[in-house]
């Protein structure tokens, strides 16, 4: 009994024992876990709450602080101006531009002492800058002062200005860093979080392996689960270094291309300021200066039409609209920017059965710019474009598609690269689009406009060979507008065509053969001539000939002047050319041209020159824009109420022979409008955005009281800087005629006057 006892009391002991190093174990395990939970929850805390600190003080001052930066230099350079150029015009446009600086820098430094709390840097670049801006005017005021020399002005600018301006960009400078910091003391903080919470885990695992099996599967789990939050923070961190890269590498690639055409804005204004007395050497630079500001101007559309795709907000314009213009239009902006490169640039119209269409103009346009663009910017001197049109059935109800394809002889792209040329900010990294400017938006924005219209968009690639863009858009013919052409009158005419390109002479010939001619063709001028000879020698003779200009071996003149010589001067010649012939225009006469037509040949331009040399009897010159119009005559409203961008408007509207009359804002131009006698004014420009009255509100006052009075329509045409489609049918449901975007385009701006205003 005694040895059972005992035994038992060794069984009691170690069962006593047991559940005591079973509690202990589960204390410390208890512990551990707490441990590591209150370790790991406040490693996130505090990841959290440094990451909402950045977030929202030093990352929003970083920003502010470089703009603050900027404008600082915008100051300086603004004070720096009349050291070298002083007159009454240039202080008023320092005062209108140091307003414009000083609201900035007002806003931002608010900011900055707002969010920059308790720090000495902020409360002194806030008062340093009261005190520039106090100079700043007094320095306006001696400009302003014919009776202060330029010596006294430039003094003050050198010895009060610029010290003042490079003081607070240090302080500036200073805050911007103190920023940078805080923002690196938040990836610190991260890091070393994430190296406390796996040495906790570590321990934690150490722990349950040497206490007891049984809590394993417990602690495996709980472990899994942690190293799945650790993956998910560590995810979360790469994506918000990736997402930061990526806005870095975006505002770098914009920093660059945006101060590239500023910088040549600026300066070949000093320099155009330095030679004023030099006429050619101002249009020299007035002429760069309106490429870069083009330039600039497509950059920052690129910028709002992605964000307007981002957002869901873009939208297509739907109106009708001539195939052939949009065309030729299309031609003459990129056929002079392939010539300066000196690249073989060509266009092919295949079967265009229909020419009037509906659809986004705008849009379409700048999908074959976009192309076009590209092929240009990334194919070599000496190298060709292509570009084939054509229209072909769709299986969209109402709708023709018409196919673009877009082909060159440029440097090509890697196959890796073609899976991400759609996406947006990406461009692929070699030698020559490292010194290339662009966005990388061009063909993100390109593939959202396609799918927006419904059509589709593909390429193909290779390094060295080329690549080939091809577009097919789905549009609506339009009936009511389509021109019937006469084609009886054309029937059984003789017709020999000229052109060393194959597709030419193919669709040629089809459109010939629609027409009901007798079309001949020949790739080569010493061809033609032996088929024109042979014609006139069989008494069959070509009743008109169409040539070809840029030709190998003969060109398009010597092949004319060979086949005068052949069969005299009776038979009607037709020069046609892709590129301007305003410089050969006496030469071309002197061969014997009759008459001209630009590429490509689409239907109805050929059926009207063929009918006015061959049935009219008359000699045409379809010319170019380069031909002389002659000035408009009338008298045109001009609504503006920022005078520079009236005085511009107003010399662009003079310079094509109308008349123009002023208003400040809506309520003077209704008031101007209801005073004037009936057919004073042919035609109402308005801005959009004024004082006291909008222009949208002005227009549907000016159309009330019309209709209350019973006189004539003026007609409205919008010219405004809110340039979305969302605005361009706002302004037509208010009543305007027309809508023109600022900056004003010359063209464009031609466009709207002849449209309502007669010729002299």
């Amino acid at each position: 009994m005694s040895e059972v006892s005992a035994a038992d009391d060794r069984v009691r002991i170690a069962r006593r024992r047991s559940e005591l190093l079973s509690r202990v174990t589960a204390v410390v395990l208890a512990l551990f876990l707490l441990t590591f939970f209150g370790t790991t929850l406040n490693n996130i805390i505090t990841i959290n709450n440094q990451v909402q600190t950045v977030r929202q003080g030093p990352y929003p001052v970083s920003v502010a602080a470089g703009r603050v930066e900027t404008l600082l230099v915008q100051l300086r350079t603004l004070s720096d101006r009349p050291t070298y150029v002083r007159n009454a015009d240039v202080a008023q446009s320092l005062r209108d531009s140091f307003l414009e600086i000083d609201e900035g820098l007002s806003t931002q430094l608010d900011f900055i002492a707002a969010h920059h709390l308790n720090d000495p840097d902020a409360v002194a670049l806030a008062e340093g800058y009261d005190e520039l801006a106090q100079n700043v005017r007094f320095y306006l005021g001696m400009v302003a002062n014919p009776a202060i020399s330029d010596e006294a002005v430039r003094t003050y600018a050198i010895e009060v200005i610029f010290p003042a301006v490079d003081q607070l960009l240090e302080i500036d400078i200073d805050i911007l860093n103190e920023s940078t910091d805080a923002v690196e003391s938040m990836y610190t903080t991260v890091t070393s979080a994430n190296s406390q919470t796996l040495l906790v885990s570590c321990l934690l695992m150490a722990a349950v392996i040497l206490s007891l099996a049984v809590y394993l599967t417990i602690l495996r789990r709980k472990s899994d689960r942690e190293n799945q939050l650790r993956d998910s923070l560590q995810d979360a961190l790469e994506l918000a270094q990736s997402a930061n890269a990526a806005k870095s590498a975006f505002l770098s690639n914009m920093s660059h291309d945006i101060r590239t055409p500023m910088n040549a804005i600026v300066g070949l204004t000093s320099i155009a300021h330095s030679h004023i007395d030099d006429p050619i050497r101002v249009k020299e630079c007035l002429s760069r200066i309106a490429t870069s500001s083009k330039h600039l101007l497509g950059l920052i559309n690129d910028v709002l039409d992605m964000g307007k795709i981002e957002s869901g907000k873009m939208t297509l314009n739907e109106e009708v609209f001539s195939f052939p213009d949009l065309i030729s239009e299309f031609v003459t902006i990129v056929q002079p920017q392939a010539k300066s490169k000196q690249l073989s640039f060509d266009v092919v119209i295949g079967n265009i059965e229909r020419e009037m269409l509906v659809g986004d103009t705008m849009r379409i346009s700048q999908v074959l710019m976009n192309l076009a663009g590209n092929a240009v910017k990334y194919t070599e001197v000496g190298d060709s474009i292509r570009i084939s049109i054509t229209e072909e059935p769709s299986t969209r109800p109402g709708c023709n598609n018409y196919r673009f394809v877009v082909r060159d002889t440029g440097i090509g792209m890697e196959a890796a690269f073609l899976e991400h040329i759609f996406d947006p900010f990406e461009r692929e990294a070699n030698e020559t689009t490292h010194f290339t400017e662009g966005t990388g938006l061009g063909m993100a924005i390109t593939k959202n406009i396609v799918d927006l219209m419904g059509g589709t968009i593909s390429v193909e690639s290779e390094p060295g060979v080329g690549s080939a863009f091809t577009v097919v858009l789905p549009l609506r013919p339009s009936d009511e507008d389509e021109e019937e052409l006469d084609t009886g009158c054309l029937e059984g005419i003789h017709v020999l065509v000229v052109d060393d390109d194959r597709d030419v002479l193919e669709n040629t010939k089809l459109l010939l053969d629609d027409f009901g001619m007798r079309g001949e063709c020949s790739a080569s001028g010493i061809e033609a001539v032996a088929l024109a000879a042979h014609a006139h020698e069989s008494d069959d003779d070509y009743r008109v000939a169409i040539v070809d200009w840029i030709m190998p071996g003969m060109d398009g003149l010597e092949t004319i002047r060979q086949i005068r010589h052949e069969v005299g001067e009776a038979m009607p010649i037709v020069l046609v050319s892709a590129y301007d012939w305003s410089d050969i225009e006496d030469e071309a006469a002197e061969a014997g041209v009759t008459a001209f037509i630009s590429k490509p040949l689409f239907r109805s331009r050929l059926y009207h020159v063929l009918r006015a040399v061959c049935v009219d009897g008359g000699e045409v010159a379809l010319a170019q824009a380069a031909t002389s119009k002659r000035p408009v005559v009338g008298r045109v409203l001009l609504v503006e109420d920022n005078e520079l961008n009236r005085e511009i408007a107003t010399e662009l509207i003079g310079q094509i022979g109308a008349q123009v009359d002023c208003a400040c804002d809506g309520v003077e131009a209704v008031a101007m409008v209801d005073a004037a006698p009936e057919g004073h004014y042919q035609l109402v420009f308005m801005d959009w955005q004024m004082p006291r009255m909008d222009g949208i509100t002005a227009t549907e006052t000016i159309i009330a009281h019309e209709r209350e009075a019973g006189r004539a329509h003026v007609p409205i045409v919008a010219m405004t800087a809110n340039a979305f489609n969302e605005d361009r049918e706002r302004a037509l449901e208010a009543g305007m005629d027309g809508f023109m975007a600022k900056p004003i385009d010359l063209g464009e701006l031609e466009r709207n006057l002849r449209a309502y205003l007669p010729e002299a």
